[in-house]
């Protein structure tokens, strides 16, 4: 009887009806080593342009959720060598921020298209399956031209 009361209570407090359940032990070492996957992933792809050793460390199920990037492995190696690199050859990427939590890596970068380019911010989020990149989600956004790049990140 008292748990039900309990359950009610807390009902009530947090306007919710279903059971409250706590959150799974998180396993820093493994988020750890996700980071370290999402990073060494994020510098071969992007700055060393290493395609065919990043297709290695994707997942045959690969999801990419960015819309002009296909869905699969050989589909987003394909768009970014035609559309990101064809375009922008010196295309380089800084991390700045890398976060981590269960299967899920959150990169936040400064890209520049080319050498003294303004830039932008983005902020990727990697799933990490098996040890390998699994699927990808990200947002990009131009730096205005008045606005230090370093405020951004800082």
């Amino acid at each position: 009887m008292k748990k039900i009361g309990t359950m009610v209570v807390l009902a009530i407090i947090t306007g919710s009806t279903s059971n409250v359940s706590a959150q799974p032990a998180r396993d820093l070492r493994q988020e750890e080593t996700n980071k370290e996957i999402a990073t060494t992933f994020f510098h071969t792809f992007y700055n060393d342009k290493n395609l065919e050793e990043a297709k290695k460390m994707m997942h045959p199920d690969f999801i990419n959720h960015h819309p002009y990037s296909g869905k699969g492995i050989a589909e987003t190696v394909d768009a970014v060598n035609t559309h990101l690199f064809g375009k922008f050859p010196e295309f380089k990427v800084s991390i700045k921020r890398i976060a981590a939590e269960g299967e899920l890596v959150w990169i936040q970068s400064y890209t520049q298209d080319f050498p003294g380019d303004h830039g932008k911010m983005s902020m990727d989020i990697w799933r990490i399956k098996d040890g390998k990149i699994a699927e990808h989600w990200d947002i990009i956004q131009d730096i205005p031209k008045n606005v230090e790049p370093s405020s951004m990140y800082n």
